[in-house]
């Protein structure tokens, strides 16, 4: 393993670098790798360190060793922010105002989704919680699934209440009056279309639902809506209104107490790895009752914090998913449209990138329908390659990045900037505030601005705030 390096090769390799010698010879003289050569190389690149902010800086902070400095943001900067745009930052190098536009449609990035990573600590949830009050001001609503209370109104600070207008829903403890076997105009199958989602949800939350199980959970739903007399070829009866999600349990342990019946151990099976959803009875009509129209439709933008802390696990990605999966119904039956709405994902590691889940759905998608994605989380290994590849805007903390993996996915996505550049040494040790920001294929180097940075922001440069 590669010895980190000490203040004093750090300071002979930037006098050698000043002298424009090549990193082999450095690192030859030095005693250390090329590798750390380059690291030192891009962080002098992108002005984090350098001899000259050895002296004494009202502005500077230390991390590990090293003076930062931050560039104060240029007065006249603040008076130009585009149209459509949302302030992430301030770069570190330049001193200007970093921007975001989540809108393509006005010339914005690809697509309005945002991955978050850095490790716990480092700033993730203080800057959702900004992009949150941001898209609030320019009359743009979320919806928050929380499960560890980071979002909570009762543990939040009093900024984000203030302009972040939060509204919450105790749907682990009051429950929700959404039914996830209620047939949408836009499910094409009717009833078979919803008895294999439902089915297919289940087995990506339980993994040791096997074929055999998946198959008697899809024939329990499809006989819990022929009872209700909603048939598969009748589509007539698709508009009835859906029986009660609870009825599914029912059917399975009625099938697993047929005498005689082929599937009775498998059904028995499938009951015993559900159960726990039913335990908690989320999906229930006396549960709150949401209206996605009033959520995402209103006169006035709100975050909305969906709160499941409490939860067991799999029940909070069941209950997520067959929410999202609601969501996105509404949304495909009003059809293509401007963006909408962001959906806010704090713990994407809960959550199921695998293909046909709605996740994956939403990334590829969700801008067609006016839905926007936040996805973060502590570990690359938490995001699929298709979520790396399709969220256009990336804001990295310090993260452990061995394999580089990290930087390499960056590099692709950054044709300009600073990121080219970018090894795993610079990621793996950003101070806390700091992040390696890219959108729109640019790369920076980013100090997050402050809550009260962005009202004074608001208060000089008045931008659009319709939709």
């Amino acid at each position: 393993m590669t010895k980190p390096l000490n203040s004093e090769q750090r300071d002979q390799i930037l006098a050698l670098l000043e002298q424009g010698q090549d990193r082999k010879t450095i690192a030859s003289s030095v005693g250390v790798s090329a590798g750390q050569v380059s690291a030192i190389a891009a962080h002098r690149k992108m002005g984090t360190y350098t001899e000259k902010f050895l002296r004494q800086s009202p502005n500077r902070q230390t991390h590990k060793g090293k003076l930062l400095e931050i560039r104060k943001p240029k007065a006249s900067s603040m008076e130009r922010r585009p149209d459509g745009s949302i302030l992430i930052g301030t770069d570190v190098q330049s001193g200007v105002p970093y921007y975001w536009n989540p809108n393509s449609r006005e010339g914005g990035a690809a697509n309005p989704h945002v991955l978050i990573l850095g490790e716990s600590g480092f700033g993730k949830t203080y800057s959702t919680s900004c992009l949150l009050a941001e898209l609030v001001e320019s009359n743009i609503p979320s919806i928050v699934f929380d499960y560890g209370q980071g979002f909570s109104t009762t543990t939040s600070t009093a900024a984000f209440r203030q302009y972040a207008k939060p509204i919450e829903f105790e749907l682990s403890r009051d429950g929700i009056a959404i039914n996830p076997l209620e047939i949408f105009p836009v499910d094409l199958h009717g009833p078979a279309t919803v008895a294999q989602r439902i089915a297919d949800t289940f087995a990506r939350v339980y993994p040791r639902i096997g074929v055999q199980q998946h198959s008697v959970i899809r024939q329990a739903v499809l006989e819990v809506l022929y009872d209700a007399g909603i048939k598969p070829h009748d589509r007539a009866t698709w508009k009835l209104r859906a029986p009660h999600f609870r009825n599914v349990e029912r059917k399975l342990a009625d099938i697993a107490n047929e005498v005689g019946a082929p599937n009775r151990r498998v059904a028995l099976a499938a009951a015993s790895h559900i159960s726990t959803l039913f335990v908690f009875d989320t999906f229930r009509s006396t549960g709150h009752k949401l209206s996605w129209g009033d959520l995402i439709g209103g006169n006035e933008a709100h975050t909305w914090i969906l709160q499941l802390g409490g939860l067991e696990s799999s029940v909070e990605r069941a209950v997520t998913e067959f929410m999202l999966w609601n969501l996105m119904r509404f949304v495909e039956v009003q059809g293509p449209g401007p963006l909408r709405c962001f959906i806010v994902l704090d713990e994407a590691h809960k959550m199921s990138f695998a293909a046909d889940s709605p996740v994956e759905k939403l990334l590829r998608e969700g801008r067609k329908f006016g839905l926007g994605l936040i996805l973060a989380s502590q570990q690359p290994e938490d995001f699929s390659a298709v979520a790396f590849a399709n969220t256009a805007t990336k804001v990295v903390f310090q993260v452990t990045d061995e394999r580089g993996a990290v930087s390499r996915r960056l590099a692709k996505k950054a044709m300009k900037g600073d990121v080219g550049s970018l090894p795993a040494d610079v990621i793996t040790q950003l101070p806390k505030g700091i992040a390696y920001v890219v959108t729109e294929n640019v790369g920076r180097v980013v100090k997050i601005s402050s809550f009260e940075d962005r009202v004074r922001e608001w208060s000089r440069a008045p931008h659009d705030v319709s939709r």
